[in-house]
């Protein structure tokens, strides 16, 4: 039983971590004080000559100097030195970080008493507290008078900055072994996975460990952002790098451009990121929502991967457009006005016009588009709109939202169709101009009853084109009223 308790006792021991409390809580910690470095200057019959013109029994006059490589950073705890004769009248000891200086000067002392006729003994100890410790990687000695330098020790411990209770002090540089998940010779940084705060030197009222950054097991090292750790209250600075298993984001939160979120996995699995695996030829991209994996179709495609033609469509040979309204499908979009005036809701609500437009320059200026586009095809985006796809053929005025040309989608208010407000036909060219002041989204092309859809005619190429020409001229200064409208005149 007695051996037993005695090795328990010496396991307890040896399992202890000076760095951490017995309930594993970091706390400040200092390497042991050693033996750094020890010098002599020289011999003592020898360490002094004599003065030129003077003979002997004139005595000795000494002034040097001696400079001690530590071969690293220490802490230093005392400073021992031993002369031959009493001590010299004058004594400076100064400490350097680098090689080459500057020198800082330590401790000075003009005169101390001594025992005539036997070696002098002076001794420096650093005073306690963090702010009165001395770090030094040279020390110098400079002495004067009638005395000659025996030998200089030096005493301190591994500079660890308050995260290390041992180090290899005769490694060169001394090598301290980190803990609080600190990392290089003195500690002097935080590991490449704890930089969620920044780095700070312990001290015994608070350890300052070095906290892990959030990355969700799916990176491996991090960095320190002062801007983010302010604007957190100090909470939080770490920006996880090299995020792995197809994540992104500050904490490797969310998935990369072409996957999307699995909701049967954790955020920490390492397949948590599905690929999208959208149609090449049914999807407009590679890309899906983050959310349902819903990848984005082209017009008539369905599906989750966009790889099946939609109710009323049929697969066709174009990659652009995989899938065409059935033939008895393709009709015209609009009824004429005459055919829905019996409507009473459509009374007085739509201002029709015929196909002759007189454009001048007040009305033109007065629009916020002016597009030759193509409708190519048409369906249903709910009870109150209907989408289009039109090919922009000529773009001669267009809003501060720009329009580019090429296929892109256009909408178009069921009821403005109901009504016979646009008469609109696939495969037909259109002279598109109208208001963006009323569309709910600036970043959409909608066409409604405030604007005209008139069939294309070629002879309005050229007057288009010079009014354009007088706008780029500042033709349109001054001419856009604030409340315009955006029908021409007849």
């Amino acid at each position: 039983m007695p051996v037993t308790f005695a090795l328990l006792l010496l396991l307890g021991q040896a399992t202890s971590d000076p760095c951490y409390d017995p309930g594993g809580q970091p706390r400040f910690c200092l390497p042991p004080v050693t033996q750094l470095a020890g010098g002599i200057a020289a011999p003592c019959p020898q360490a002094c000559g004599l003065s030129p013109g003077m003979g002997p029994g004139s005595g000795a006059i000494c002034n040097g100097s001696l400079t001690l490589d530590l071969d690293g950073l220490f802490l230093l705890t005392s400073v021992t030195l031993r002369f031959c004769t009493p001590g010299p009248p004058a004594l400076v000891l100064s400490t350097a970080w680098a090689t080459g200086g500057p020198w800082r000067p330590l401790w000075r002392r003009a005169a101390w008493p001594g025992a005539l006729g036997g070696p002098e003994k002076v001794t420096l100890r650093s005073p306690p507290g963090p702010k009165a410790r001395v770090v030094a990687r040279h020390l110098r000695v400079e002495f004067g008078g009638r005395a000659g330098l025996a030998a200089a020790g030096v005493r301190g411990r591994c500079q660890c900055h308050g995260h290390a209770a041992r180090c290899a002090a005769r490694s060169r540089p001394p090598r301290c072994r980190c803990r609080h998940h600190t990392t290089g010779p003195g500690c002097e940084s935080c590991r490449p996975s704890h930089r969620d705060w920044p780095w700070r030197p312990a001290t015994p009222q608070h350890p300052h460990p070095c906290l892990p950054c959030s990355c969700n097991q799916h990176a491996r090292r991090c960095r320190f952002n002062s801007e983010l750790f302010r604007l957190s209250g100090g909470r939080s600075g770490g920006v996880c790098e090299r995020c792995r298993h197809h994540t992104a984001g500050r904490h490797c939160h969310y998935c990369q451009p072409g996957f999307w979120r699995d909701p049967n996995q954790p955020i920490t699995s390492r397949k948590a990121c599905r690929a999208c695996q959208c149609h090449p030829i049914g999807a407009t991209g590679g890309t899906c929502n983050q959310t349902s994996g819903q990848c984005s179709c082209k017009l008539g495609v369905t599906g989750l991967t966009c790889n099946r033609c939609g109710l009323g469509y049929q697969q066709s040979r174009s990659p652009r457009m995989p899938c065409q309204r059935i033939p008895e499908a393709t009709t015209p979009l609009a009824t004429t006005p005459g055919a829905s005036s019996s409507d009473p809701q459509c009374q007085n609500y739509c201002n029709t016009s015929d196909t002759k437009v007189h454009m001048s320059l007040r009305r033109y200026c007065q629009q916020d588009y002016v597009l030759r586009a193509q409708v190519l095809a048409s369906e249903a985006a709910g009870p109150a709109w209907r989408r289009l796809v039109v090919r922009i053929l000529a773009v001669y005025r267009q809003r501060a939202q720009q329009v580019r040309r090429g296929d892109q989608d256009a909408w178009v208010p069921s009821a403005d169709l109901a009504c016979g407000c646009l008469r609109l036909h696939n495969g037909t060219d259109y002279l598109l101009l109208g208001s963006a002041a009323g569309d709910p989204d600036p970043a959409r092309l909608v066409l409604d009853r405030h604007g005209l859809a008139l069939p294309w005619r070629p002879r309005w190429a050229r007057p288009l084109r010079r009014l354009q020409q007088e706008e780029s001229a500042g033709g349109c200064r001054g001419l856009k009223s604030p409340t315009p409208s955006p029908r021409a005149g007849h």
